[in-house]
């Protein structure tokens, strides 16, 4: 009798339907892990399909003031536009997150897509996730750092003072150098610098026979011939 009372005490049990609150000792043990955290799934899209689709970053340029542009073109309109970083092109409602300078890449942002156009085309980019997209964020400020520190040193670099290199020569053993140079040139048979030599100088050459003798005037008193000695004498009557 017993026996028969249990039996239809578990038929009776088993009959009824079952509720999630039956369930939820095995669900407060999370056997399947944590539960993905609200707004944390995103569905990936391909860059063919993102916003960007058409798109290629033509240029990276730095801006006076140390932010960058970057510039992109359209290929759905060959059009052309550019951002700078944390500003938003307000007719395409773009925005530019971010660029790296170094890898030739733009981070760019419209509604929640944010794709990174790289030199070169279309096809070298990607569209992030919302996980990829902090990461970039968090590697961008650290950039911004090391962009600002070159910034500084080009600008300490400008700011020291031109050092004008001091003379090898001056005075007078500046002037026994243009005249022992000015020698070798003619003794080379070199087009002469506007030196004028001293008289010992010049009667030195003269000595060599890199130079031919002349008077006070400047005139030249000999005139040798290869063969002979020439000389002319006229003697003129009026």
């Amino acid at each position: 009798m017993a026996v028969l009372l249990l039996l239809a005490a578990a038929a009776g049990y088993a009959s009824q339907p079952k509720t999630l609150e039956d369930y939820q000792v095995i669900l407060d043990r999370k056997p399947f892990g944590a539960p993905p955290a609200e707004g944390s799934v995103q569905q990936v899209i391909r860059v063919e399909e993102s916003f960007a689709a058409t798109m290629i970053l033509s240029g990276i340029y730095e801006e006076e003031d140390g932010n960058f542009r970057a510039a992109i073109v359209d290929k759905k309109d060959n059009s052309y536009f550019s951002i700078s970083v944390g500003h938003t092109n307000a007719e395409r409602q773009i925005e530019l997150l971010d660029v790296d300078y170094d890898n030739e890449e733009a981070a760019l942002k419209k509604g929640d897509e944010v794709v990174v156009l790289r030199m070169g085309g279309a096809a070298a980019s990607q569209v992030l996730t919302t996980a990829e997209t902090e990461t970039r964020m968090k590697e961008a400020a650290e950039r911004r750092t090391s962009y600002a520190e070159r910034r500084r040193q080009r600008a300490l670099e400008r700011a020291k003072p031109v050092e004008i290199p001091k003379p090898i020569y001056t005075g007078a053993e500046l002037e026994r150098h243009l005249q022992d140079y000015q020698m070798e040139t003619i003794r080379q048979g070199l087009p002469p610098l506007p030196v004028q030599l001293t008289a010992d100088r010049d009667a030195q050459l003269v000595a060599e026979g890199f130079l031919e003798p002349v008077d006070e005037d400047g005139y030249i008193t000999e005139y040798v011939d290869d063969e002979e000695e020439l000389y002319y004498d006229y003697d003129y009557d009026y």
